[in-house]
């Protein structure tokens, strides 16, 4: 089987839909979660520092647009900031390297300063337990697996990622933001959570469908979420993307909040027929996860 990348699945779907390229997430607001980042869409600040408001959505464009990089034009565009004040702002990112900028070509794209600067949420003492669990589950299932950490708008941001010689490879880059609705990841992070919690996710959300298979009504979504948690783990069989399928598990921490989830995803025809095999295998390592951070995790959770 040739070997293809979940971007390229990603374009294969978009071109189902009569889309001509693949267009990235609509960026959300930190507050609420809703969406922003096309022109006359863009969410209101705080209007405490504009400028720095400013640099923080250009950042959070061209992550967005990742790896595509982008001109002037199309970030004041898109962000509806002026000309001159967004092109001073741009300078001033790239001279402290959290954005590089092609002379040639006019684009600007995200520079790795900005990993450099933030470094210790990278190397978090967490990180440095699970990572190289997950590095050897990769390495047993033979299926790669995507890390992400539940933000307080409710979406997902890509953490870190584990391929392995596999039909196809995890290309999102590491600060990829999943939206609140990505099925299998909200499933796993709510479906042990409390009643209520649940009730007010409902309500700060408007599912969006990514496939003829994506769940839309409230009852429809509660049943998977409860689905989820009689199973012990969260799956997703093409509701995303078609021809995908994700395994998804929560990990815990001391005081019993998901502060992590983890994905085992490949073609659908690949994992379903060897679901069974790699929950195990994915439950055996959120144990083990689990006891070495001391975790508490619900009573019926099964790892």
């Amino acid at each position: 089987m040739p070997r293809r990348t979940a971007d390229t699945l990603e374009r294969r779907r978009d071109a189902g839909r009569g889309v001509g390229k693949r267009v990235p997430p609509p960026r959300t607001n930190r507050v609420n979660g809703s969406p922003a980042g096309e022109a006359g869409a863009r969410q209101a600040a705080p209007a405490i520092v504009p400028a720095l408001e400013n640099a923080i959505a250009i950042i959070s464009y061209l992550n967005g647009r990742a790896p595509r990089p982008a001109s002037l034009a199309e970030i004041t565009a898109a962000l509806s900031i002026s000309k001159s004040h967004c092109h001073a702002l741009l300078k001033t990112l790239a001279h402290f390297d959290w954005l590089a900028f092609d002379p040639e070509t006019k684009v600007y794209r995200l520079q790795s300063g900005i990993l450099s600067d933030a470094s210790s949420l990278l190397n978090a003492p967490i990180l440095g337990i699970i990572r190289p669990h997950l590095a050897a589950l990769v390495e047993r299932v033979h299926v790669p697996c995507l890390l992400c950490e539940p933000l307080d708008d409710g979406s997902f941001v890509l953490v870190d990622r584990f391929n392995t010689l596999h039909v196809m490879e995890l290309s999102f880059p590491v600060g990829h933001r999943f939206q609140r609705d990505a099925s299998v990841q909200m499933r796993a992070y709510l479906a042990w959570q409390t009643p209520e919690d649940i009730d007010k996710w409902m309500q700060q959300s408007i599912p969006v469908r990514h496939t003829d298979r994506t769940p839309l009504s409230s009852a429809e979504i509660r049943a998977e979420i409860g689905a989820t948690r009689r199973r012990g783990y969260a799956r997703s069989v093409g509701e995303f993307s078609k021809g995908l399928m994700a395994i998804t598990l929560p990990i815990f921490d001391r005081t019993g909040r998901v502060v992590h989830v983890f994905s085992c995803c490949s073609l659908t025809e690949v994992i379903e027929p060897r679901e069974p095999e790699i929950v195990r295998e994915m439950q055996r390592v959120a144990a083990e996860i689990h006891r070495l951070i001391l975790a508490r995790t619900p009573p019926d959770f099964p790892a």
